[in-house]
């Protein structure tokens, strides 16, 4: 009905413009996807015909409620009508202080594919389309999907405009000395006795490493928005897919691509969000990885290879040069549904996952109290806190319950020593404890991103 009344108003304008003629109903009805009328190589795209004029006019004035996800759309994509939109946004809203449309209260609440109307999702991809072509396979309103596409924003750069690193070259402890400082943080990963580790001060500006470790296909994937660094095995479905960065985002985390299908991926739970992969009911295997000091993964990893600093990429790779000013604040840059005051924002939590449940542990609660013992999903866990507490590893406890831990060597409750590796718990006696999959991410991504979500200590 409101499509149909927009119509009879539209066809007027359109009747004048066009110099009169019967209209159909179907031809009368607005198609606002004729408002993007320039392209990616449009940098000056020149003032919009009296048609299109209209069709914003119409836009502008419509139910706001239907309007509002156009509206958005169009206020930080940049084009012709971004700053009519984002005005138009401030003024529904209230916030005339807001500094872009990811600024303004209570705009991006969380959202069902349902809420999606067609015309709304073909408005989405030509408008996107003039930030890079390829969105226009990769939002394909064809495609199946299990995200809301009102909730998949722009980061800001096109498609691997964050590039990756592609089976990067790495040097020896001996050989990083002159670069890397003890206390620099890395992501810690070992495969069939080949360890690795990666500066998170590298791969915050790359957030993306497709990498072969002890024979497996692997990427690790960091979000530096929501502070998540996860390892994902590259083997899916009988074949190796390599990952990108898409520069979209959903509730401010990363949507990696796969370059096999151009399929969109929540970067959080690995699970494919828009594309061809959706329909296969898939989802990534994450590898267990940790995120440590430097100087304690070396201590546990004497052998380790570390990812040179020469990537091949002019970037300032000092110690907290990536995302800077973002780091240093509690604040947000792009909207969340959701938020939760138990802890800020930001806070820094080891995630762990079993099941269908998800349990989030403070980081700094961990320099209290390093031997966790929890169920999880239905399965008895033990969270152990790595030697400097900079996250933690969990394993599988199968009754056990650790009573001391010390320099990478845990005892048990009925005396046993036990080992702490990448793979398990293993005791002198050779009893293994499978190791779990977990990560380090802030706060606000488990909010917006976890199923059944909770914190240890707080729930």
């Amino acid at each position: 009905m409101q499509f149909a009344m927009l119509g009879l108003a539209l066809a007027g304008l359109l009747f004048a413009a066009c110099g009169g003629g019967d209209a159909s109903e179907e031809e009368a009805t607005p198609d606002f996807g004729r408002i993007v009328y320039w392209d990616e190589l449009s940098f000056a795209p020149g003032e919009p015909s009296s048609i299109v004029a209209a069709i914003a006019d119409q836009l502008f004035a419509a139910d706001p409620e239907m309007a509002l996800p156009f509206l958005v759309d169009l206020a930080y994509v940049p084009g012709p009508f971004a700053a009519r939109a984002f005005e138009e946004l401030k003024l529904r809203f209230d916030d005339p202080l807001a500094r872009n449309a990811f600024d303004i209260d209570g705009l991006f609440g969380a959202k069902e594919p349902a809420d999606d109307s067609p015309e709304y999702l073909e408005f989405k991809r030509k408008l996107f389309r003039t930030i890079q072509t390829a969105y226009d396979r990769i939002l394909s309103p064809q495609l199946p999907r299990t995200v809301s596409a009102q909730e998949v924003v722009w980061g800001g750069v096109g498609i691997d405009g964050i590039p990756p690193l592609e089976s990067p070259h790495f040097v020896t402890v001996e050989e990083a000395a002159n670069w890397i400082r003890p206390t620099d943080e890395v992501i810690g990963l070992e495969i069939e006795g080949d360890a690795r580790a990666y500066p998170i001060r590298i791969i915050g500006w790359h957030e993306m490493v497709n990498d072969t470790v002890g024979g497996i296909p692997v990427s690790l994937s960091y979000c530096t928005l929501c502070g998540t660094a996860i390892v994902y095995d590259g083997r899916v479905n009988d074949q190796v897919i390599r990952f990108g960065t898409s520069g979209l985002l959903y509730r401010s985390n990363k949507l990696m691509y796969d370059r096999a299908s151009f399929t969109l991926w929540n970067q959080f739970s690995g699970e494919p969000v828009w594309g061809s992969f959706v329909a296969l009911d898939t989802r990534l295997q994450s590898i267990p990885s940790v995120t440590s000091s430097y100087e304690d993964w070396v201590a546990a990893h004497p052998d380790t290879l570390v990812l040179d600093i020469e990537t091949g990429w002019i970037r300032d790779y000092g110690p907290g040069k990536a995302y800077e000013e973002y780091n240093g604040s509690p604040l947000l840059i792009f909207g969340v549904p959701e938020v939760d005051d138990r802890l800020p924002q930001k806070s820094i939590v080891f995630v762990l996952t079993v099941g269908d449940e998800t349990r989030a542990y403070p980081v700094r609660g961990l320099d209290d109290e390093p031997i966790i013992h929890d169920t999880v999903g239905g399965e008895d866990v033990i969270v152990l806190a790595t030697e400097g507490g900079d996250g933690a590893r969990a394993f599988v406890a199968e009754g056990l319950r650790i009573v001391a831990s010390e320099g990478g060597r845990v005892t048990s409750e009925d005396g046993r020593s036990w080992t702490v590796t990448e793979a398990a718990l293993v005791a002198d006696d050779g009893t293994q404890l499978e190791r779990l999959a977990g990560h380090n991410s802030f706060w606000f991504a488990v909010v917006n991103l976890a199923q059944n979500g909770s914190v240890w200590g707080l729930d």
